[in-house]
């Protein structure tokens, strides 16, 4: 606003607008021209009025002098409109009048705001959006279906429709934040729509591949609403603009309006808020299902377009095949079983094209949408060749193609987290697809190409049984597996008859054309390359080469790339067609030679050196140049060149940094065969020999202290972020391999005495370089690889040097007992691991003469490893038979409980998971002679066969016994299988697929309880129940000679001396019989000693001595040749002995027995290998266990508590000592972290149950000896009784007495206990009386229970809180109601002596009770009755009893000193 006038008196203005007053304030001046502006913007309308007032005057005292004002009404409808329809910058409107005889002028500025501008333009982009938006909807009919929500997107990527949609959105809102500085009625709306923009960009936060049905109604709620607040919006901002020009509504309607859209805003975020917890659920799903399905640990391999056939080739066979993977099922529905051939095999020789004709049918079906997975097997490849990763791979490919099937795998992956890989083939694959109920629409395929090359006959085998098996489930699923024609694999495929299609390649008629089209092609090419003759080289040649290539693709590929490479195609053509007749594999080994030697001219021996590297490296992983170099003591620019040259035969593979791969396997093949010319010939042995010596000269040289340069031990190998690149950058590519693989290849080894190679073990195993080398498999993540190889060692090197072998066996030893540590942190392996190494061995005797700033162990440190135990404990039934593995590294068990364990015969430690899957007893395990495969016989009328590595079943188990299998063996070469059973047959069995040899081998009229190969195979024994043994041709199954006859009971055990000579039996005589293997006829008299059964024989690998074992519970070794017994029988078992075996080595006995263990004994002293458990000396008066049940701890009179592995019998770590007197109680705390234990020295300690160390000063405040201590359920306090007759209540955490004693009982507390709910304390007393108090005051609650007529002298609680109950020295049993106090029922009698521990099962069910008449009683909880008969084992009185946490075992204690565990179902003790 100005005002103009000539007056120069003071004068004020006021403006008013619509009737309220505006304030202005003085801005400046303009010549002579007063300029006021309001401090923010008006806003006005075409009808608004404008009122200015000019005033004069003042006032004195009260009184106005010469005041005088004048008001000026200005119309300013015409100046608006000609604003709002111009959008000029500026429009003003003047009003004159008179004022102390002067004129005035006022004149109003309409001012375009700074956001004007913006709103024009946003209102003109929304009428734009929304056209488009009308556009997209109106003319769109496209499904939502496979939608995928991404995180941090916008919901424009769900659809097109979606994007138009939010734009509309993101435009009206910058209207309506335009409009909102003029008008606060949309505040609200403008809020929701602001809150709706950021919710639409974050809320989807996962990927969800799935139709998004949920979203899909959400989303069309919002369309809707989206152009409802759009159009509104247009129309209010116009209609605020142009109130004039447009119809108005009310605002009142305005408001309404506002509210339903503000309100449908609510509604959709919270149905988003919804649909969006539906779809985050299923994408937790999804990432949770891609975590279960990597448990299968794929391979990555997968088809590549540029290994396929050339085009215009294979066209008819791959049109053919294509068509058999895509036809539909024949004879049912997608869904049903499949009635038809479901699995092509094509097969042929070498270089035919198998591989590309793979890769080419895997293009044209993964094209068309029917590929379900793939495998390219490779023999140079270690996964590649793993028959172990094949059906997991495949398995888990399938899941990625068809969601259904991934669900149906993620759920039964994640109800058994004891599935794994190795499951893949049974459980998960064709046992998975009968319970598939949603099936493809079409067929899929699966093709593993290269069989061949993928690990062994039984491996192969196994993966051809479960194709063929899920093939067979559903008729959807089309498998093509590619391969030579091996025998083992027909073989297997013939087993299934009928139910597969074959094809061999070699009768493709058309391959004669498509090789002479691929060579006229290529030849083509290379003339244009090479500047030849355009025909070169000519129809004539050209037929040849194709009729030289014996259909083979390979012959015609290598020739070419040796013509392209070639200084003179047209001498080496001459050559690669000057060689000789033959078959077509000749023919392509002439031409191989043809280009070795055209290349290497006299550098034969750089040849043989470079090459035997490539093929022996090759079998673990590919190397690059510079690491072939340094492996084969070669110049890298000699390998370099070599590897250039010979481009014909090798590549350098990308894939793998470079490293250097044949091109075909027929390379190694042909160099490795036994025909090959000598000068080019490659000896395995040897290239393995030298490539180990250099592995070994490579670490030696190459390993140093912190090699990877760690600052800190403080943090863990996975919290180094740049450990992988230090490792690169450290370690050269060389070394990195010598360190994972030096062992492979010296253990290929056969001549052993090779003076460089021992040399050179020699000194890499001198101290420190063993430690620098497990330093080195810590960076690399490689730890667990480390015992093997060094196990691998001296069993491999028979003629080890003793010094060599010592720190050999030392390095195992410590890597063994320090894996954890090494592996978590690298610095650790010195850190944590030499401070604790014992302190007579070597290696600690060396180590402190180097690292001099180890910590010092004041305590408990061992002066020598701890040796094997000679116990293994596991099994919760009899063991029924035990073996060793060929390489004594393993020993397996089998059991009554239906399990097969493996142990580590060097460390008497179980290895992985029982083997479960029989149903019944299992009488017999075996190893084969390889090693690889274990064989097991079953009451359950079954042979199992497990993979011994993985522990996985191989195979279906073998049927066909009609009773028990009572003995189970290999044949020498591991090709055939025997059994003997109940049904008094033997059966011989094909190893390989299983199949039954010939039929079964009948004579005997009894049950058959041991069969046995001779070592010739020519020979199976057999030893029956009808008292003779059997001597069967092996071959033909036809009985030799007459029964052997002269045991006068069952015969349980046969065996074979090693020469074959010798038979020897067994008996149910106590008797042990030699017979002559050849004649039959008995060989001296019976060995005599045995007071019952003999139940098992086994001859020492020397030949030397004979070992039986008894149901007397001894075993017994005897001079083969004289018969007489040798030494004292071995003693240590506690039940009858089923099985024995020898070590391979001969130095060690292995027997098993009904006492649930097996043991191990030194063969020559007789003695139990290892040392005997630490047990107590004196009575064990308190036993309890850990939460979780794997622990247990004892306290005894000796004044010492001792902590148990309940799995293996083991003490854990060092006794707990510290008290000086006898610990008469010890209990966990809930959380398993401490340990408390009274004393009869009248103090309580706490102990931490990880180290063992005491925790704070022990607790003193009682007056007599403490008898009973025990945790409040939630660990905060500690309470004890004692016999100063006092409860004391101490603080957990500081040992603070909490309160005073808890004082009532007139004589010794013996026992008590917190209620489960941990608001009661209840107590016994030698005063015949039970208490019980409020825990939290300390107050006694209602009167003692009284009943019990001598000391009380243990109380518990039920589990659920209702009961209590007690025993007593008066030989009885009390229920009580917790509640009210009353005696329930009549007391529980049976017991002859004290009754001094009594405990509820977990589950409530039962009461156990221990006594000092030496027995355990178990009594159900609910009716008081006994359950069994009484528990019997211990040697003197029961003390202390305590319930594992599943309730399966009752763990007792005794004043026998003995702790022992028992299964309450067998009713009998399992270990201890």
């Amino acid at each position: 606003v100005t005002v103009e006038t000539p007056i120069k008196s003071r004068y004020r203005v006021k403006v008013k607008v619509d009737g309220s007053d505006v304030q202005l304030t003085r801005s400046g001046r303009n010549g002579q021209n007063l300029v006021l502006a309001p401090p923010r913007s008006l806003e006005v309308s075409n009808s608004s009025k404008v009122q200015a007032t000019l005033r004069a005057g003042h006032t004195v005292a009260g009184v106005s002098l010469r005041k005088e004002e004048i008001v000026i009404e200005i119309d300013i409808k015409d100046a608006v409109e000609q604003f709002l329809l111009s959008m000029k910058a500026e429009v003003s409107i003047s009003d004159q009048a008179t004022f102390r005889q002067r004129p005035v002028t006022i004149t109003v500025f309409f001012r375009s705001p700074p956001t004007s501008e913006l709103v024009r333009s946003t209102l003109q982009n929304l009428r734009e959006v929304m056209g488009e938006f009308r556009r997209i909807t109106g003319g769109s009919t496209q499904k939502q279906k496979g939608t995928v929500i991404r995180y941090c997107i916008a919901f424009s990527e769900l659809d097109p429709r979606s994007k138009a949609a939010f734009n509309v959105l993101a435009v009206t809102l910058e209207l309506l934040k335009q409009q909102q500085g003029r008008d606060q009625m949309v505040s609200t709306l403008t809020r929701h729509l602001e809150r709706v923009l950021p919710f639409a960009k974050e809320a989807l936060k996962e990927v969800v591949e799935d139709e998004a049905d949920i979203l899909r109604r959400a989303i069309g709620r919002l369309y809707t609403l989206t152009m409802d607040v759009a159009e509104f919006s247009c129309d209010y901002v116009t209609r605020k603009r142009f109130k004039r020009l447009a119809k108005a509504m009310t605002p009142g309607q305005d408001q309404e309006r506002i509210n339903d859209l503000s309100r449908g805003f609510t509604e959709v975020v919270e149905e988003f808020d919804r649909a969006v917890n539906v779809e985050m659920l299923k994408a937790v799903r999804s990432r949770e299902e891609r975590v279960l399905l990597d448990r299968l640990k794929p391979i990555q391999t997968g088809y590549r377009l540029d290994r396929g056939c050339m085009e215009g080739t294979r066209v008819g066979l791959l049109d053919e095949i294509v068509q058999w993977a895509m036809r539909p099922p024949t004879g049912g529905t997608i869904s049903g079983a499949s009635t038809s051939h479901n699995v092509y095999w094509l097969y042929g020789i070498p270089g035919i094209g198998k591989t590309a004709i793979a890769h080419s049918i895997c293009a044209q079906l993964h094209k068309k949408g029917r590929l379900g997975g793939t495998f390219f097997c490779r023999r140079d490849d270690p996964d590649l060749s793993d028959p172990k990763s094949v059906i997991p791979t495949l398995v888990f490919n399938l899941a990625e193609t068809w969601g259904p099937y991934r669900k149906l795998l993620a759920n039964k992956l994640r109800k058994d987290p004891k599935l794994t890989r190795h499951s893949a083939d049974n459980q998960l694959f064709a046992l998975l697809l009968d319970t598939l109920q949603s099936h493809p629409p079409h067929p899929l395929l699966l093709i593993i190409d290269a069989l061949d090359e993928c690990g062994d006959s039984l491996g192969r085998s196994s993966i051809i049984t479960s194709l063929i098996a899920a093939a067979s489930r559903v008729s959807w699923l089309r498998i093509i597996v590619t391969s030579r024609q091996d025998s083992d694999i027909e073989s297997s495929f013939g087993r299934f008859d009928g139910r597969y299609l074959s094809r061999d390649l070699a009768s493709d008629d058309q391959a004669h054309n498509d090789i002479y089209f691929y060579a006229q092609s290529k030849l083509s090419t290379i003339a244009q390359r090479r500047g030849l003759a355009k025909d070169w080289p000519g129809d004539k040649k050209l037929e040849e080469i194709v009729q030289r290539s014996g259909r083979l693709f390979i012959f015609v590929e290598t020739l070419l790339r040796l013509l392209e490479r070639g200084l003179n195609p047209d001498r080496y053509l001459a050559q690669a067609l000057s060689v000789g007749s033959g078959s077509a594999l000749e023919r392509l080994h002439s031409l191989y030679t043809t280009a070795i030697r055209s290349q290497i001219d006299e550098d034969k021996e750089e040849f043989r050196s470079a090459m035997g590297t490539i093929i022996v490296v090759g079998q673990y992983r590919p190397l690059s140049v510079e690491a072939v170099a340094q492996l084969s003591n070669l110049p890298v620019h000699v390998v370099s060149t070599l590897v250039n040259k010979l481009g014909s035969l090798l590549y350098k593979d990308s894939t793998t940094s470079g490293g250097i791969r044949v091109r075909h396997l027929s390379v190694i093949d042909f160099l490795t065969w036994s025909n090959t010319p000598e000068d080019l010939a490659v000896d395995t042995e040897k290239a393995h020999r030298d490539v180990g010596v250099a592995c070994l000269k490579v670490m030696t040289l190459g390993l140093r202290f912190n090699i990877c340069g760690i600052e800190s031990s403080f943090l863990a190998n996975r919290d180094i972020v740049d450990l992988q690149s230090r490792v690169d950058e450290n370690m050269s590519n060389a070394l990195q391999y010598s360190c994972l693989h030096w062992s492979d290849h010296l253990s290929h080894v056969q001549e052993t005495n090779n003076g460089e190679m021992m040399a050179a073990l020699d000194k890499f195993t001198k101290f420190p370089r063993l430690l620098y080398w497990m330093e080195a498999l810590s960076v690399m993540g490689k730890v667990g690889v480390g015992d093997s190889m060094l196990r691998r060692i001296p069993a491999w090197l028979k003629c080890l040097d003793r010094s060599v072998e010592k720190r050999i066996r030392d390095a195992l030893k410590f890597i063994l007992t320090f894996q954890e540590a090494i592996k978590t942190s690298a610095p650790h392996t010195y850190i944590s691991g030499l401070v604790l190494v014992p302190t007579e061995t070597d290696l600690w005797k060396d180590s402190s003469r180097l690292f001099r700033n180890l910590l010092v162990v004041e305590k408990g440190r061992k002066t020598s490893w701890r040796a094997r135990s000679s116990t293994l404990r596991g099994h919760v039934g009899n063991v029924w038979s035990v073996a060793c593995s060929p390489n004594g590294r393993r020993i397996i068990s089998g059991s009554e409980d239906r399990t097969i364990r493996i142990w580590d015969a060097e460390i008497g430690a179980g290895v992985g998971e029982p083997l479960e899957g029989h149903s019944d007893w299992i009488r017999s395990v075996a190893y084969s002679p390889d090693g690889r495969r274990i064989v097991s016989g079953s009451d359950d009328r079954t042979i199992c066969i497990w993979d011994a590595e993985t522990g996985v079943a191989v195979g279906e188990p073998l049927k066909g016994h009609n009773a028990g299998i009572s003995s189970v063996a290999y044949s020498h070469d591991g090709r055939r299988i025997i059994s003997g059973s109940g049904d008094k047959t033997i059966r011989i069995w094909d190893a390989q697929s299983g199949a039954p040899v010939g039929e079964p081998l009948e004579g005997h009229t009894d049950r058959i309880r041991s069969v046995a190969y001779s070592p010739t195979e020519h020979r199976i024994i057999s030893g029956s129940d009808d008292r003779t043994i059997r001597i069967w041709d092996a071959e033909t199954g036809v009985a030799v000679g007459k029964p052997l006859e002269g045991h006068t009971d069952w015969i349980s055990g046969v065996a074979y001396s090693p020469d074959g000579r010798r038979i020897i039996s067994g008996s149910g005589d106590w008797t042990i019989r030699i017979w002559n293997a050849e004649t039959g006829a008995a060989v001296g008299k019976p060995l005599e000693g045995h007071g019952d059964w003999v139940r098992s024989v086994a001859c020492s690998p020397n030949g030397r001595h004979i070992t039986s074992v008894s149901y007397d519970r001894t075993i017994r070794i005897w001079d083969a040749e004289t018969g007489a017994a040798v030494g004292d029988p071995l003693e240590g078992h506690t039940g009858w002995i089923r099985s024995v075996a020898y070590s391979p080595d001969g130095r060690h006995i292995i027997s098993s027995s009904d006492d649930s263990t097996i043991r191990i004994w030194d063969a020559e002293s007789g003695a139990a290998v290892g040392e005997s458990l630490e047990e107590h000396t004196h009575c064990i008066h308190s036993i309890a266990s850990s939460s979780d049940g794997r622990r247990i701890i004892s306290g005894s009179e000796d004044g010492i508590i001792r902590i148990w592995d309940t799995e293996t019998g083991d003490t854990v770590g060092y006794p707990l000592e510290g008290h000086a007197g006898g610990v008469l109680s010890v209990a966990y705390s809930p959380d398993d972290r401490r340990i408390i234990s009274g004393s009869e020295d009248r103090t309580i300690r706490i102990w931490d149950a990880g180290t063992g160390a005491a925790v704070g000063e022990p607790l003193e405040g009682h007056n007599g000896d403490i008898l009973t201590v025990t945790y409040s359920p939630d660990g905060r306090r500690i309470i004890s009784g004692s016999e100063d007759r006092t409860i004391r209540i101490w603080e957990a955490e500081t040992g603070v007495a909490v309160g005073e004693p808890l004082e009532g009982h007139t004589h010794w507390i013996t026992s008590i206990i917190y209620s489960p709910d941990g608001r009661r304390i209840i107590s016994g007393s030698a005063d015949k009386t039970i208490r019980i108090w409020d825990a939290q005051t300390g107050a006694g609650i209602g009167e003692p229970l009284e009943g019990h007529t001598h000391w009380i002298l243990s109380v518990a609680y039920s589990p659920d809180g209702r009961h209590i109950i007690s025993s007593s020295r008066d030989r009885t049993i009390h229920i009580w109601d917790a509640q009210t106090g009353a005696a329930v029922g009549e007391p529980l009698e049976g017991h002859t002596d004290w009754i001094n521990s009594v405990v509820y099962s977990p589950d409530d069910r039962y009461i156990v009770s221990g006594s000092d008449d030496r027995t355990i009683r178990i009594w159900d909880a609910q009716t008081g009755a006994p359950v069994g008969g009484p528990l019997e084992g211990h040697t003197a009185g029961v003390l202390t009893l305590a319930y594992s946490p599943n309730a399966f075992h009752i763990i007792s204690g005794s004043n026998d000193g003995t702790i022992r565990i028992w299964d309450p179902a067998q009713c009998k003790y399992l270990s201890f």
